[in-house]
């Protein structure tokens, strides 16, 4: 279980609550909205402590409490799913979720692209479980989407650099490649996992790792001029 940190501060001579959130952007890059994540660099204020807590419940993690004590809210059940403004968001992501798994390519693939819309760690496990399908535009709308989140899922993209299955691990050198130009990367992290991939025993993996290899160097010394 991942946490979410909740820091009272003094803002205006009123006491707010402060967590760490992720923005996302538009197209233009205009932030339209931020989420509660552990990992965030921007930040979400809240003016009660049951606010903050609310909302980091509802980004799917737990929370730490300015005192230090860590606790996780248990969401209510509910019995029955009515269809209100409250639960709209859950029933279509239930909705998309399921056809994720469908076997019609084509759904499947709008299914992926639809729920990189919901910032979730478990939005993000489906994205990555995408990553070694052989329909290519399944496989194309997961690495868009990881590669909408840049910084946060950094870690696992590397991770799946390591996987057995060679087109995971070629999914994730294209993640890289597109995440190269992006200027909140630590690109720096690429460099030695990119470079023990370069012994892969698949040579397409082998001269794709070399491309972006290219990439993340030309596009790391041009950040050290900066």
């Amino acid at each position: 279980m991942q946490y979410v940190a909740i820091k009272k501060e003094i803002k205006n001579n009123e006491e707010i609550f402060v967590v760490n959130a992720i923005p996302l952007k538009n197209k233009n890059k205009s932030i339209i909205q931020k989420i509660p994540h552990p990992l965030g660099s921007d930040g979400m204020e809240f003016k009660t402590l049951e606010e903050a807590k609310d909302a980091i419940t509802r980004a799917g993690f737990s929370y730490i409490l300015p005192d230090g004590k860590k606790e996780t809210k248990i969401p209510q059940k509910i019995n029955k799913i009515t269809y209100t403004e409250n639960n709209y968001e859950e029933l279509i992501y239930n909705a998309i979720k399921e056809k994720t798994n469908s076997a019609n390519s084509n759904v499947c693939a709008s299914a992926i692209l639809a729920i990189s819309e919901f910032p979730k760690d478990e939005t993000f496990e489906i994205l990555f479980s995408k990553f070694g399908e052989d329909n290519d535009l399944v496989r194309k709308n997961a690495i868009s989407g990881v590669c909408r989140y840049g910084k946060i899922l950094q870690p696992k993209i590397i991770k799946t650099l390591e996987s057995q299955n060679w087109i995971a691990k070629n999914s994730a050198i294209s993640c890289i490649s597109n995440l190269a130009t992006n200027a909140d990367i630590e690109l720096e992290k690429f460099i030695v996992p990119l470079i023990n991939a370069t012994n892969d025993s698949n040579p397409i993996v082998q001269t794709n790792t070399l491309q972006a290899l290219a990439i993340v160097y030309q596009n790391y010394k041009k950040n050290q001029k900066i």
